[in-house]
């Protein structure tokens, strides 16, 4: 498996069976599962995954095959019959059958970017490969471990000192192996598997406008992330519109572009939280991809985003071209890191990170609705909600000096139009002075000045109104599933 997986890219029956399993859960049994088995990291689900797979091969199939084959013991030679090699092929066809058809929705991924047909060509392949390799080692190492049949003139106490030698190798080999799975394991995990995600996290009490590449907040859905190779790497333009086409890097490159400033918020951004940021990206928009193609057919309805390593999303196709989506292959002005979704990536302001697909290779108008991993799972997918954010100040404050409050407040492409500050929990509010917004799409920062008149302790409140003159709501509620809402607050102390 591994080997496959770096050398063509292809998913493991593990990842496979993996993204099978988190679209037939819903998200609380999901992230319950992630807490119990994982503390909050995938790592833990993983390793308990390939440990669960090992068992599995060795211990529940070991027993199948042998009562497929039905050898005499003890056996003679080491070449194994013809119902051997019939199980070990029967073995490798059928389990590449089974998990063809159980995990078809998830062949198309590929690690290096293969084009979506031939993707799931090489992972179908590659699931031959997988379960020929290990059908064969099992017969092999069954023909090994089989006690062999004496010749007539050897004493029976080197029959039984040959048997036991045998169960002795048998039980050293399986101590062995259990051994050398688990580290195996615990260097993988070590060594291969990604972050979870990342934070924007102030700096100095304050966050730039626009947030450096290598602090924009990250989240994945992968153990580990692709690494798209443009040279095999291809953007499909299909479904139902006039003109399908393709194009490679290169060609997407000379697409006309545009740059905009966007701000990016992840569904799992709690009140306060930093799982929010800023930068200016490049590409093309969506609207003028779609004209040079000639445009949609009359009854499509949706467009689905496909990414190389198996996500895609489906939404509204009229309600992404009212916001102009882009897709991006340039981010403050440098190419498109590989966390960030190299090469290509889809922006949807005014939506939540989950829908702003990373790795992007195929863009497809439907007339119905297509699902996905985070739709599967019952996560909210509509406009996100209006948020406001204290970044300072903090801790200990002097009695009788001025000090600013201030921080950001956001509301997708609605915008914002008000933030208010209240110094005692909420019973009365001013009005915050606001800077003028990086783009209709991007996060607003503001500030009050306030004098503390009396020491003691304050609770310092936040809320944002958009441009449409709706205020955020006061509703204190958890990021699952439909996003975090309510007030951000904080206590200091005036000394």
């Amino acid at each position: 498996m591994g080997l496959l997986y770096f050398i063509v890219g292809a998913p493991t029956p593990i990842t496979l069976f993996g993204y099978y399993v988190l679209k037939h859960i819903d998200v609380n049994t999901f992230l319950r599962l992630l807490i119990t088995f994982g503390s909050n990291s995938k790592k833990g689900p993983l390793g308990l995954t390939l440990l669960g797979m090992i068992a599995v091969g060795t211990v529940f199939l070991s027993w199948l095959y042998a009562l497929l084959v039905r050898l005499r013991l003890p056996t003679q030679g080491m070449r194994p019959m013809r119902r051997e090699w019939l199980t070990v092929v029967s073995f490798a066809v059928v389990a590449t059958l089974i998990a063809t058809l159980l995990f078809w929705n998830e062949l198309r991924q590929n690690q290096f970017g293969l084009p979506l047909n031939w993707a799931t060509l090489v992972t179908i392949l590659s699931l031959l490969a997988t379960f020929s390799a290990y059908s064969l080692t099992l017969c092999l190492t069954y023909r090994i471990l089989l006690p062999r049949q004496l010749q007539p003139d050897k004493p029976a106490t080197i029959a039984k000192r040959r048997q036991l030698l045998t169960r002795a190798g048998v039980a050293a080999l399986g101590l062995g192996a259990g051994a050398a799975s688990v580290g195996l394991v615990q260097r993988y995990l070590q060594d291969y598997t990604a972050y979870d995600g990342t934070k924007t996290w102030p700096q100095n009490n304050s966050v730039p406008p626009i947030t450096p590449n290598d602090q924009h907040y990250v989240v994945t859905q992968n153990a580990v992330d692709p690494t798209p190779n443009t040279a095999l790497w291809q953007l499909e333009v299909g479904g139902m519109v006039h003109t399908p086409g393709t194009y490679t890097y290169e060609e997407v490159q000379k697409l006309p572009s545009i740059s905009r400033a966007v701000t990016l918020e992840c569904i799992a951004n709690g009140t306060g939280d930093h799982l929010i940021s800023t930068a200016i990206w490049q590409g093309v928009l969506l609207r003028t991809l779609l004209e040079r193609h000639g445009g949609a057919q009359a009854t499509a309805r949706y467009v689905s985003f496909y990414s190389v390593d198996g996500y895609n999303i489906s939404l509204p196709l009229d309600e992404v071209l009212a916001v102009d989506a882009l897709l991006v292959w340039r981010m403050n002005g440098a190419e498109l890191p590989i966390r960030h979704g190299y090469p290509l990536r889809v922006l949807i302001p005014g939506r939540y990170g989950e829908e702003n697909p990373k790795w992007l290779t195929r863009v497809e108008l439907t007339d119905h609705f297509v699902q996905g991993l985070y739709s599967s799972q019952g996560w909210y997918n509509g406009p996100l909600h209006t948020i406001s954010r204290i970044d300072h100040p903090r801790g200990k404050l002097a009695l009788g000096q001025t000090v600013e409050i201030g921080g950001i407040a956001f509301a997708g492409n609605r915008g914002i139009q008000r933030v208010e500050v209240s110094v005692d929990n909420g019973v009365t509010w001013q009005q915050a002075s606001l800077d003028q917004p990086l783009s209709p799409d991007s996060w607003r920062f503001w500030q009050l000045p306030w004098l503390p008149t009396r020491a003691g302790t304050y609770t310092l409140v936040a809320r944002a109104t958009d441009s449409t003159g709706e205020t955020q709501t006061s509703h204190q509620q958890g990021t699952v599933p439909n996003g975090a809402t309510g007030y951000h607050q904080i206590t200091v102390s005036v000394e």
